[in-house]
């Protein structure tokens, strides 16, 4: 293929619906989200036209549940998969539409029945020039979780995947699953549940993650991150300088959001009756290395809790190395650093023992 000539709506020009399609309609709509598509640079990201509670192309089940199921009024946007390069077609549907599901099969017989909206395009392929909505029956198989989608259209949106078990009689919302995708313009941000979400992004596209209620991102290399802080669970490890600690049955929790680049941490250890303690000076892991200009400064502070509640304060310091944070006595001189919880100068002797608590909390900037 080359340059498409002439251009959409050039004066006195004559030219195939494909151009059209291809100015009007896929330009505008999302760059593609799936991997199947990478190579194909003119697809967008097909889907439904998102709305407020979500009607738009839904499928539910009957008012009285039976062997069908019905679609509600909508509006998607269907690329064609028989050509890369031919457009994105515009698909309404006005009015409900009830779609009758094929009788269930016998003992031992599961399926997985596929509610589409799809095209069907003789410029490319077949004879067929329509629009419609359609179930596509799945193969039989043994069980409910060996259940695969029957072939589908190229050129489709699955709306919905219906589970049907043996001798089945009627279609419940119990067994329908929503799947449909959904698109918005170029700029523009989408509704789109996590588990389907751009996995490689352009810069800048944006999206809303419903069932997690967060804005994601993408960023000038293509990684997924958060517009907003969203705290995630690491595992800080914890080392000493001599002999490295041993857990046990304790726990050691860390807990970090990210902003731009700054890191915020909680970490949490609690000792139990066999945990080994090790010996010289402890750190714990950062979630993320350190920035070599951000090292080296206080940067948060934490408590120890003995079995008895009594607590002093500690502080957390993100070592040069910038891989771990380490804790020190506020108060006192020297080099203050713990090598048993409140060993340091000014703090007088606490060695680690079963019950004992270490809490900190901290931000510092990521390389």
């Amino acid at each position: 293929m080359a340059v498409i000539s002439p251009p959409a709506w050039l004066q006195a020009g004559s030219y195939p619906a494909r151009t059209d399609r291809l100015s009007a309609i896929t330009s505008q709509l999302w760059y593609s989200g799936f991997a199947i598509d990478e190579s194909t640079p003119l697809r967008p990201r097909q889907g439904v036209r998102p709305s407020y509670q979500g009607y738009q192309l839904k499928v539910r089940a009957a008012g009285t549940p039976n062997m069908t199921v019905i679609v509600s009024a909508g509006m998607g946007f269907i690329d064609n998969h028989d050509i890369n390069g031919y457009g994105t077609y515009t698909v309404v549907n006005d009015a409900d539409v009830t779609l009758n599901v094929a009788a269930a099969g016998g003992a031992g017989q599961y399926r997985k029945d596929s509610v589409c909206i799809s095209v069907y395009d003789a410029e490319t392929a077949g004879a067929v020039n329509s629009a419609v909505l359609e179930i596509i029956q799945g193969p039989y198989a043994s069980s409910a979780g060996a259940t695969v989608r029957g072939t589908l259209p190229p050129n489709s949106i699955v709306l919905a995947d219906l589970a049907i078990a043996p001798s089945q009689t009627s279609v419940a919302a119990g067994g329908i699953t929503d799947v449909r995708n959904f698109t918005a313009s170029l700029g523009g941000i989408a509704p789109i549940p996590s588990t389907i979400a751009p996995g490689h992004p352009h810069p800048g596209q944006m999206w809303y993650e419903a069932d997690l209620d967060r804005f994601r991102y993408g960023d000038s290399t293509g990684t997924v991150k958060s517009l907003l802080p969203e705290w995630q669970t690491y595992t800080p490890t914890w080392t000493a300088a001599t002999t490295n600690p041993t857990l046990g049955s304790g726990t050691l929790v860390g807990r970090y959001a990210m902003v731009g680049k700054t890191c915020k941490v909680k970490i949490e250890l609690a000792t139990a009756s066999n945990t080994g303690f090790g010996s010289g000076q402890y750190s714990w892991a950062l979630p993320f290395t350190a920035s070599a200009a951000g090292t080296g400064t206080s940067v948060g502070a934490g408590h120890g809790i003995t079995a008895g509640n009594a607590r002093w304060p500690i502080q957390a310091l993100v070592t040069a190395a910038g891989s771990t944070v380490a804790v020190y006595s506020p108060i006192g001189s020297g080099d203050c650093r713990l090598t048993v919880l409140g060993s340091a100068q000014g703090m007088g002797s606490v060695a680690w023992a079963t019950g004992q608590t270490m809490r900190l909390a901290f931000d510092y900037e990521v390389a």
